[in-house]
């Protein structure tokens, strides 16, 4: 029996690569900036390298670096699929962080087996909550939600600020913009013997495969992606893409949120002003990458992982300023964008052509 499966060209394979060559041009900028600074960049990468795989301890700080952007990028790859341009990642992933001081502060009786739970689900709310602005916006006044989700990460920010230095500071360190310290209870566990890695991996794993089946192999899923890719058509066979678009929206901000909490209290013991600075950011660069694809953000998001955690040790190892590794990241993210803009571009282009030639087909067949 033959395979009916459409093959890929070679433009469709090289189409679906331009992120990762993004991601290689950004890469080889990079290491032109670390030569201006006066590093070999033979000597970044091999420091970068074993400052994210060089032993047990390395390979935890990945995996830990990894998790909330490959829970946030899951979440911002449903968006992406259903044509919502949420790019809210930051003040959700805030919002997330203060659901995990709410109820580790104010509920601290709470059992593990309760205390955890509540934490996720909550941030899962108020990531939801976040989101839920910009839809309203969207529904009632015909704002855009890439402007509404933009602004919103300052809210979230503006919000983490005033709690720690307002209801929530810390009684005993007032020195720092923090909460008091979270009972055991509410902290992910983690293993000395892996590296510190905590248990919020398997989580990031459980999430990556329940809604990388939900995308991409249930009838719900298939009606976001099709929302995503036409509108009209998804109208036409009788689903409302409105409705898919909330659907896509919620669910994103509420994965975002949640990955702020576990960034909480996975890596920390309170809620700091300032934590997962840029974290949202990079999941936008994780999904991309991943191809807005669940499944294709694991190893996107373990790549971005190993860049948080190399950096952070590069930094000390090499003396290079947070500055220049931020810029470093900057230009991969960049070039990440661009050439998943390029594949965009290209496709649309190729997609009006082919409906251009159908409709003259179809007008020549009916005169005649």
């Amino acid at each position: 029996m033959k395979d009916k499966r459409k093959k890929k060209s070679v433009l469709d394979v090289v189409l679906d690569m331009m992120p990762v060559i993004g991601a290689v041009i950004g890469m080889a900028i990079g290491a032109i900036f670390v030569m201006l600074w006066g590093i070999h960049p033979a000597t970044f990468f091999s420091e970068l390298i074993k400052g994210a795989f060089g032993g047990k301890l390395e390979i935890g700080s990945t995996l830990n670096c990894a998790v909330p952007l490959l829970i946030a990028g899951t979440g911002t790859a449903i968006a992406f699929r259903a044509g919502a341009n949420n790019i809210g990642q930051e003040g959700q992933l805030f919002v997330g962080g203060l659901a995990a001081a709410t109820i580790a502060l104010m509920m601290p009786s709470l059992p593990r087996a309760l205390g955890i739970p509540a934490i996720l689900v909550l941030s899962f709310v108020f990531g939801m909550a976040f989101a839920g602005i910009a839809v309203l916006f969207r529904l009632f006044k015909g704002v855009n939600e890439l402007l509404i989700t933009l602004l919103v990460n300052y809210i979230g920010s503006y919000l983490i600020s005033a709690m720690v230095n307002g209801p929530f500071q810390s009684s005993t360190n007032v020195s720092f913009p923090q909460t008091d310290t979270f009972g055991e209870q509410f902290l992910l566990k983690n293993w000395p013997q892996m590296g510190y890695v905590h248990s919020g991996i398997f989580i990031a794993i459980v999430v990556i495969a329940i809604f990388g089946y939900f995308l991409w192999y249930t009838p719900m899923g298939m009606r976001i992606r099709s929302a995503g890719l036409s509108p009209m058509a998804c109208k036409t066979a009788g689903n409302n893409p409105t409705i898919l678009f909330v659907a896509a929206m919620l669910i994103s901000g509420g994965l975002c949120g949640m990955a702020g909490s576990i960034e909480v209290i996975g890596k920390s013991d309170c809620l700091r002003q300032g934590f997962g600075t840029n974290l949202g950011f990079d999941s936008l660069a994780v999904a991309l990458l991943g191809g807005t694809n669940p499944f294709g953000v694991l190893p996107a998001g373990l790549f971005f992982g190993a860049l948080r955690a190399g950096m952070q040790t590069m930094q000390r190892s090499l003396g290079i300023p947070s500055a220049l590794l931020d810029l470093i990241k900057g230009s991969i993210m960049i070039s990440i964008m661009v050439g998943n803009a390029v594949k965009l571009h290209v496709r649309t282009k190729g997609y009006k052509k082919k409906k251009e030639k159908t409709v003259k087909t179809v007008s020549n067949e009916t005169s005649c």
